[in-house]
């Protein structure tokens, strides 16, 4: 019979983690007492080897689930480590591109030069030179520019490149440029345009040819293009002859990074609604003409565009065609510093042979000296003499009073002082003025009288016979400035005629009749 620590089935029972099985101390006596003994000692083995094995499995347990909490430890830390690294591996290949990004961005840095060339016009020293004219504009320009970066500028870098753009009517204000004298030839300002786009290799004179707004469209455009780039780190805007490139500028107003990248150049004074934008401003002394061309009363023979910031007087077109060439008749000639002078006692009505040259006439021999006393100046047709004074100052015949009432009725008219007044308009019907209009004898002595409110840009020594314009100021004197040789009429220092054409002399010493 089995001992009662064993089932039926003949296994042992499961023992509790711990407990060891002792042999008794008190053998069983059976009658084999001899191999009672022997069994008893042979089962404490076993159970002692048994305890063994389960310690061993208790150990061996015990060292798997350390090394396995080892395992999930070092597998966490791994995976923090791991993405420990990622994240600086990501961050060093941001860094990387950043740097490369910043790197295209500091390269290749340039300021720009954006130029309305219809009304920023250099001064005559450099235009009347021609092609070595233009070389000379170029590199003084960028000469100038380049000191301001370097002398009053911290954003912009000092190596940056400077590129030049302007944009004209070259062959239309060529036209304007002879007819007011300052050129002798259209060929001189073409020179002088070559001669500026080959001074340096990032300039460009780009001619827009004829037609309204061309060279505006393009330099606005230009400016939208460039406002925006960063390598442009600043646009130097030469606009302050015309009010229309206010409109796009106010496009900008609140964006102070816009408005700080450009600034505003002067040539002529700044028109009202440019002075009241908020942009930086800079005027470069000796390169640009300070104040605006007139081709009002320039010398006839020379056809003039429509140039959009040129003064126009109201009743005036804004283009005439030259008038046909006579060989008959002398050239047109600039206006000359000096005054044609004549013996205070010679009094003349001189009759010309049209067939004589101009060279034969001032050749001729002055005629003699009349002792007659001076007879009363009475032209004997308005369009067809040229009267002058002892100093040979012209003197235009006698117009209406100045009626600032009647002058301003006259303008709101706005008819063509050209027509009514030399009926040899160009345009015809098609022109901007009114012709069919039938004025009284006084309204037309009147529009005479707006037609002499703008000086003539040959002043006093005016030679063209037809011209309507005036060689003195025609308004009233002021009752409070009477000082000579200062603008002592109403108008005072606003006055457009200058100083040398008030107090003019208007006793005639001498007549020019052509018949």
């Amino acid at each position: 019979m089995a001992p009662a620590s064993y089932y039926s089935n003949g296994t042992s029972p499961v023992r509790p983690i711990g407990t060891q099985v002792r042999a008794s101390a008190q053998p069983v006596h059976h009658a084999n007492g001899h191999q009672t003994s022997n069994m008893s000692n042979e089962s404490a083995t076993m159970w002692a080897r048994i305890e063994d094995v389960f310690q061993h499995d208790r150990e061996k347990r015990q060292l798997i689930e350390e090394l396995m909490t080892r395992y999930d430890y070092m597998t966490q830390d791994y995976q923090r480590l791991a993405s420990q690294q990622g994240d600086v591996l990501q961050i060093q290949q941001l860094n990387q591109k950043l740097a490369s990004l910043q790197g295209a961005l500091e390269r290749n840095p340039f300021v720009l030069i954006l130029i309305d060339g219809d009304g920023m016009i250099f001064e005559n020293r450099f235009l009347q030179k021609g092609w070595a004219g233009g070389k000379q504009a170029a590199a003084a320009l960028y000469s100038t520019i380049v000191d301001y970066i370097e002398r009053e500028t911290r954003t912009i870098p000092p190596a940056s490149r400077v590129v030049c753009r302007i944009y004209a009517n070259v062959k239309g204000l060529a036209e304007v440029l002879v007819r007011v004298g300052i050129l002798e030839e259209a060929a001189q300002f073409t020179e002088f345009v070559r001669g500026f786009t080959n001074g340096r290799t990032l300039f460009d004179f780009i001619d827009v040819g004829p037609g309204k707004d061309r060279a505006d469209d393009k330099i606005i455009e230009t400016l939208k293009l460039f406002v925006d780039d960063f390598h442009c780190r600043q646009i130097f805007f030469g606009c302050s002859h015309d009010n229309g490139f206010a409109r796009p500028l106010e496009e900008y107003l609140g964006n102070d990074t816009k408005i700080s990248n450009v600034t505003l150049l002067q040539g002529v004074p700044f028109e009202k609604e440019l002075l009241g934008l908020p942009y930086k401003t800079k005027k470069f002394d000796g390169l640009f003409r300070e104040t605006k061309i007139n081709v009002l009363g320039a010398p006839a023979g020379v056809a003039s565009p429509a140039v959009k910031n040129y003064n126009v007087i109201n009743g005036l077109p804004t283009r005439l065609p030259p008038p046909p060439v006579s060989f008959d008749s002398p050239p047109p000639r600039p206006v000359s510093s000096g005054l044609l002078r004549t013996p205070s006692t010679l009094t003349l009505d001189e009759p010309v042979n049209k067939v004589k040259n101009w060279a034969a006439l001032a050749a001729a021999p002055p005629p003699p000296v009349s002792a007659q006393p001076m007879a009363a100046y009475k032209p004997a047709n308005r369009e067809e003499i040229i009267a002058r004074n002892r100093v040979g100052q012209r003197v235009d015949p006698p117009c209406r009073d100045y009626d600032k009432a009647e002058v301003d009725r006259i303008k709101k008219i706005k008819m063509c002082n050209v027509h009514f007044l030399r009926n040899e308009c160009p345009f015809g019907d098609n022109c901007t003025h009114l012709h069919k209009y039938q004025p009284t004898e006084a309204e037309i002595a009147t529009l005479r009288l707006v037609a002499r409110m703008a000086p003539c840009q040959n002043g006093s020594g005016c030679q063209e016979i037809k011209c309507i314009y005036g060689h003195r100021c025609p308004a009233p004197l002021s009752k409070t400035n009477k000082v000579k040789g200062t603008k002592n009429c109403i108008f005072g220092e606003t006055c457009k005629f200058p100083e040398n054409l008030h107090d003019i002399d208007c006793n005639v010493v001498k007549t020019l009749v052509i018949r």
